[in-house]
């Protein structure tokens, strides 16, 4: 059985710093998923420049990408099946004690990174919680909206 070079190399991790100051290490695979980081690493790779700081995430606070980190090693091995990328975002929401607030800044932030397959289940997510809504004003409750 052979391996190929692939299969031997490390994986490489790269920092992210979110803008409440804390900074993360992630896989480059992960940070390669995220639209204005890919697009930094292209630009480095291509310049073979190796840069040792952080990355900042502008609209990106640390309890929203903890949450992007864990769901998005959670379905890392899944097939495109948009129903168990949902049932997990659920389950983390539920396991976190998440608000519908977190959902709406987490639906901020995974917007800003351009990280389509968890954007749609949040955005779905939310949708399913304003069809169970009855009235206007329900949703202005559930969603801690003041009424103008």
């Amino acid at each position: 059985m052979s391996t190929t070079s692939s299969e031997l190399e490390q994986p490489e991790y790269v920092k992210l710093q979110t803008n409440d100051g804390v900074i993360f290490t992630v896989d480059t695979r992960l940070a390669l998923q995220m639209g204005p980081i890919r697009k930094l690493i292209i630009l480095e790779r291509e310049n073979n420049i190796t840069k040792s700081e952080a990355f900042p995430l502008a609209r990106v606070d640390a309890k929203n990408l903890q949450f992007i980190i864990k769901w998005s090693a959670s379905v890392e091995d899944l097939k495109d099946t948009v129903m168990d990328r949902l049932s997990i975002l659920k389950k983390q929401l539920v396991e976190d004690d998440a608000d519908y607030e977190f959902l709406l800044q987490l639906i901020l932030a995974v917007n800003y990174l351009q990280m389509e397959d968890l954007l749609q289940a949040t955005t779905q997510l939310l949708a399913h919680a304003i069809e169970g809504c009855q009235s206007v004003e329900e949703i202005r409750n559930y969603f801690n909206v003041q009424a103008d």
